[in-house]
């Protein structure tokens, strides 16, 4: 597809396929006041010196606030932290009252059960197209060795969980099932058991989901991609 003739939204789908952390970048206001927002353009970029970056959207409500800012912090997510994401990524007015944080070494608001927080000054600001670029300087750090919240495809997912499935897949048999969903409501009744699976090799769940696909249904995948 040539570049004059870009779908945006098949380009979002696409550089959706690579996974990310999830984020909330926090900073504060010309007043003190706490500001954020839900961030997976993020990126370390230096040890020496520590600096790190994430992208910003010149239309987001604190672009202003944000890239003036002296100091910024980097909240990554924990895997238990999916209604922060969605809350910091939505116009409410105020969403730190449902968190619990905390002001860092310099002023910016830190999260509470993280999988790990940096707090920056501000390097620089680079302006790329309807985004601009935050560098900032680590000035302090913590990692909790919580695991953190993973974003692919426009889904939220669990590495933990990923980790376990695969793991039992290759220690032995496992087993599949399959639930079956129409309009909304789950297909069966008490004479009915769910379709399943069970294999001593390979992929269980892909062998299930294909057997099914082979019967014109629609297949969602849970182990790859998991809404928590």
């Amino acid at each position: 597809m040539k570049a004059d003739v870009f779908d945006p939204r098949a380009l979002r789908e696409a550089l959706g396929a690579f996974p990310t952390a999830v984020t909330v970048i926090t900073a504060s206001d010309p007043a003190d006041r706490p500001v954020g927002f839900t961030a997976n353009s993020f990126t370390s970029v230096s040890l020496d010196p520590p600096l790190l970056l994430v992208c910003l959207a010149k239309t987001a409500r604190d672009y202003p606030a944000m890239t003036a800012a002296e100091h910024f912090a980097i909240n990554i997510l924990s895997e238990t932290q999916k209604d922060v994401s969605i809350k910091f990524a939505r116009p409410l007015e105020d969403r730190f009252a449902a968190v619990d944080w905390a002001r860092g070494p310099n002023g910016c608001p830190i999260f509470a059960q993280v999988a790990a927080w940096f707090e920056c000054s501000m390097h620089d600001v680079i302006e790329a197209g309807d985004h601009a670029m935050m560098v900032g300087r680590v000035t302090a750090f913590e990692s909790s060795g919580l695991n953190g919240l993973g974003y692919a495809r426009g889904g939220y997912f669990a590495p933990s969980v990923a980790a376990t499935v695969n793991s039992s897949a290759a220690g032995g048999e496992i087993g599949a099932v399959a639930v079956l969903e129409r309009h909304g409501a789950l297909l069966g009744d008490e004479n009915l058991s769910l379709p399943s699976y069970s294999a001593g090799g390979g992929d269980p769940a892909k062998t299930l989901a294909s057997q099914l696909e082979r019967l014109g249904l629609s297949v969602h995948d849970w182990f790859s991609l998991l809404d928590l």
